[in-house]
């Protein structure tokens, strides 16, 4: 007879409420967290008594005044992201970004999955992929329509197009093979 075998691992339900979002009668108890009001009183206590302070500037000068140093020295933004793109660029090469950088590098992702690069002794065609970047370069057109300067968008135009013909162009390859080595073709290997 084989011994029972004790399970390696014990999976616990700690769920606190049922599907129907009533509390569950078996949900584990929380542990509630330390106070940290004694803590706080101890520190309170400790500290020396400050002398009573002058009335505070009112909030519209306060925020006036942080307005005009955000302004001086480092823009919004920045101060929200803590993304500085002149420190960036200064520090990676010194150029800067721009869309036509952004539609390059899906332009050569879509050259990929053509098959265009170079990858060994075969080349690799991905029409599933290919197609997915020709969508997602024709969403950021659709997007972007307005926002672009002239240049920009003729070029946008132009990927947009090129791309669509080199889909068309594989598709077009992809369904001649496929019909010449078809069985019963004329010239199609014979088994």
């Amino acid at each position: 007879m084989e011994k029972e075998k004790k399970p390696e691992f014990v999976v616990t339900d700690r769920r606190k409420f049922n599907v129907d979002g009533e509390p569950r009668p078996d949900a584990p108890a929380e542990t509630p967290a330390p106070n940290p009001a004694p803590v706080a009183a101890e520190a309170e206590s400790k500290k020396p008594v400050a002398e009573p302070k002058a009335p505070a500037a009112e909030p519209k000068a306060k925020a006036a005044a942080e307005k005009q140093s955000i302004g001086t020295s480092t823009s919004a933004s920045e101060i929200e992201t803590g993304y500085n793109g002149e420190k960036q660029r200064t520090a990676f090469g010194g150029q800067k970004m721009e869309f036509i950088h952004l539609l390059d590098m899906l332009v050569q992702t879509a050259m990929m999955y053509a098959g265009a690069m170079e990858g060994g002794t075969e080349r690799r065609v991905d029409v599933v992929g290919l197609r997915q970047m020709i969508d997602l370069i024709a969403v950021l057109e659709e997007k972007t329509k307005g926002n672009l300067t002239e240049q920009e968008e003729a070029i946008l135009k132009n990927t947009v197009f090129q791309l669509r013909m080199t889909y068309m162009e594989i598709v077009n390859m992809i369904d001649q093979q496929a019909k010449k080595n078809a069985p019963g073709a004329p010239g199609a290997p014979r088994k």
